[in-house]
């Protein structure tokens, strides 16, 4: 026979919203209202407070609340069990940028709402990425938030001819420059309000210089040093961005003496190789010595005219640091050594008037900046 009181328990549950398991009411949340202006329904603004008032019945009874396009979310009060007021700062900007959910303590969705935010009144500067970093080489610096079609200021230090890419918008802009710094941190930028108020400062690493050397022996890859020996560095990347070094030939491998391979002057004909440069400063006294496996400026007795031929150290040669004013080292070789072996092997003979010479020509066939 059925118990009368067993339904009329089950009545009682269901009437109160019970889990009757000992448990409270159940929360029932009716509406979300967000302002960050006073004014309910107003278009909320990034940048600012967001105050959600959540109404409904027994709210007191243990609520979960997320917030996604706001930051900061912390809860203000519960008032009777009808009212709650959660408050964040909204970070998102677009049509349902900033939303709300609102759950049981066991995770049962109750009510959930989005809100459309309206952009700063000021720029906004969230991120800056930096494409192609390389020394001598232009950079693309990109950067994302809001409101960036209204004016704000931008540096770039260590990076040369600073302009502006057309095409972008109120959520992208671009800048580009010419990298003229190594190291760590070496680029730094800045982007400020016309006031000096800081909307973004970050600070890029760029890695030494390297350039791949393609030889009818082997491949060389060759590190610069422009904070050491800018002058040469910069002199020297100039001829392989032009491709100057290409098709040319090392002419004179000397192993009296000194040891070195010498190059960046001849064609196989061998003739000279048309568009050398202005004659540059000795760097000298750097830091850098001729050691085997560096490579320096090559130039005649006047201390100030290396142009574009350059020289290997094929063992160490710590004497020309000094002698006769000294010779610049910018670079080492940093793979394919076995590759200067070979040079130090080549049989050489006086050819063209020109001692030294090897025997067989040694063709430098590409030389590219790759870092």
């Amino acid at each position: 026979m059925r118990n009368p009181f067993f339904a009329l328990l089950s009545l009682s549950c269901l009437a109160l919203l019970s889990g009757c398991g000992g448990s409270g009411p159940i929360p029932i949340v009716s509406d979300i209202q967000a302002a960050n202006s006073g004014t309910p329904g107003a278009l909320l603004t990034y940048g600012q407070p967001v105050q959600f008032s959540i109404s409904g019945s027994f709210l007191d009874g243990g609520l979960g609340v997320e917030a996604s396009g706001c930051t900061g979310l912390v809860s203000v009060g519960v008032i009777s069990g009808t009212a709650a007021t959660w408050r964040c700062t909204a970070d998102a900007v677009g049509s349902g940028a900033v939303s709300v959910k609102v759950t049981t303590d066991t995770g049962t969705v109750l009510l959930a709402k989005a809100f459309d935010t309206a952009p700063p009144a000021a720029p906004v500067v969230l991120s800056i990425k930096a494409d192609n970093l390389m020394y001598s080489k232009t950079t693309q610096l990109t950067m994302t938030g809001y409101s960036l079609e209204k004016e704000f200021n931008v540096s770039v230090q260590y990076c040369k001819g600073l302009a502006l890419v057309s095409g972008g918008s109120s959520t992208s802009k671009s800048v580009t420059c010419k990298v003229a710094a190594a190291g760590v941190g070496a680029i730094k930028f800045e982007a400020k309000l016309a006031d000096g108020t800081p909307l973004m400062v970050r600070s890029f690493d760029v890695p030494n210089p390297q350039v791949t050397m393609v030889t009818s022996l082997g491949t060389l890859a060759l590190e610069l040093n422009p904070t050491a020996a800018p002058l040469s560095t910069d002199n020297f990347l100039q001829y392989v961005n032009d491709k100057f070094y290409d098709n040319t030939l090392i002419h004179r491998i000397v192993k009296s003496g000194i040891f070195v391979a010498q190059g960046g002057w001849l064609t196989p004909t061998p003739a000279i190789q048309a568009g050398q440069r202005a004659a540059i400063a000795l760097e000298v006294g750097k830091g850098l010595s001729n050691v085997k496996g560096t490579v320096a400026m090559a130039r005649t007795a006047d201390l100030n005219s290396a142009t574009s031929q350059f020289f290997f150290n094929l063992s160490d040669n710590t004497a020309l640091d000094t002698a006769s004013g000294g010779y610049a080292v910018f670079g080492k070789v940093v793979s394919g050594t076995e590759v200067l072996d070979a040079m130090s092997s080549t049989p050489t003979s006086t050819q063209y008037g020109l001692a030294d010479f090897p025997s067989q020509n040694l063709l430098v066939q590409s030389v590219s900046q790759s870092k």
